[in-house]
């Protein structure tokens, strides 16, 4: 069994300075750490987990609690989080919440019970009044992706969702397409679900758009969803059912755009002759879908590198000022909304 000397032996360095990568001390150079802990893996060192845990008052987990694991858009943050913590010495313990925010609490109070050193929160799927509470009583290093508590002590990260909103119906709009509805997120639930499923933001941003164009706002042109396929499917059935049917649709993230793109072919309709369709997340799938997806591109890995920068140096002791981030989005034009036939 490989020891600390053989580490150290192997990667050229002091035992202090091999103790020092494993210990995640701040003062080791990124190259330094990166060389010692390949050799560490090559040896398959393992240190006692728990003797160092009691020595050093540190568990070295990162706990990560996501809104909604079978979300394709998660999973690349989740990967770029956990990629960047194991090169720096910390596991991660993953919750999903399945979008249910008493899940999300119970999961928040697990994780803090099991003395992680921190934690983030992507799709900030814990409640308001609880998050705040504990916040002010306790320092607690946390990150928190896509969702703004209004809090000034907490490192939040997010999207400009209204922008990427208002460009993605600005583009069917300038395309020449009327009516262009909306499927939303869920907009008739309380306040505090309304915010915490990013559907506030998206909404406002095609509002902002008809606006800019000098179109009058018309909730018929206005379906709730859920950010799942089924929600989408739904939502564009009842805009199929009416007496006039959007000619485009703005749809709040990818899932709900592919199941809604499955109701317009289930009806005989073609996308996007018929209805054309943009989305919104840019998920792995939407460049598979038939016709393939139209959508606003969320800068899915630096949201993770970020989420786990900022983490790590609160950790550390290294970044005392808490941050607020928000990163701008792409329109990513393919074939579902018309671009291309149009010759635009």
């Amino acid at each position: 069994m490989a020891t600390l000397k053989d580490i150290a032996k192997k990667s050229g360095v002091s035992v202090g300075t091999a103790s020092a990568v494993i210990n995640n001390k701040s003062w080791v150079s990124d190259k330094t750490r990166k060389r010692v802990w390949e050799v560490i893996e090559q040896l398959n060192y393992r240190p006692n987990q728990t003797a160092r845990s009691l020595k050093i008052k540190k568990s070295e987990t990162i706990g990560l609690i996501v809104s909604d694991i079978t979300n394709p858009f998660f999973p690349e943050i989740v990967r770029s989080i956990e990629g960047i913590a194991r090169n720096h010495g910390y596991s991660l313990i993953l919750c999903d919440a399945n979008e249910d925010i008493e899940i999300g609490l119970e999961s928040f109070n697990l994780l803090f019970d099991k003395q992680v050193d921190g934690m983030i929160l992507l799709g900030g799927i814990v409640p308001q009044d609880a998050l705040l509470s504990f916040l002010k009583k306790k320092n607690f290093p946390l990150v928190v992706v896509e969702r703004d508590y209004g809090y000034s002590r907490l490192n939040t990260i997010l999207v400009d969702a209204v922008k990427g909103a208002f460009t993605a119906t600005t583009h069917l709009l300038n395309l020449g397409y009327w009516p262009v509805g909306i499927i939303s997120g869920p907009l008739s639930l309380d306040q505090e679900s309304n915010y915490l499923h990013g559907s506030v933001g998206r909404f406002e941003g095609y509002q902002a758009a008809l606006k800019a164009k000098g179109i009058p706002f018309d909730k018929s042109w206005v379906k709730e969803g859920d950010f799942r396929f089924e929600g989408g499917y739904r939502a564009m059935m009842q805009f199929l059912e009416q007496v006039t049917v959007p000619r485009a649709v703005f749809v709040s993230n990818d899932l709900m755009a592919i199941g809604a793109m499955e109701a317009i072919k289930n009806k005989g309709l073609r996308i996007p002759e018929d209805i054309a369709i943009v989305g919104y997340d840019d998920i792995p799938e939407a460049s598979y879908t038939s016709p393939t997806l139209t959508t606003i591109a969320l800068p899915k890995r630096k949201l993770g590198t970020l989420a786990i920068e900022i983490l790590l140096k609160s950790l550390s002791g290294q970044e005392n000022e808490y941050q607020k981030v928000v990163l701008p989005t792409k329109l990513v034009v393919r074939e579902s909304c018309g671009a291309q036939i149009q010759g635009g």
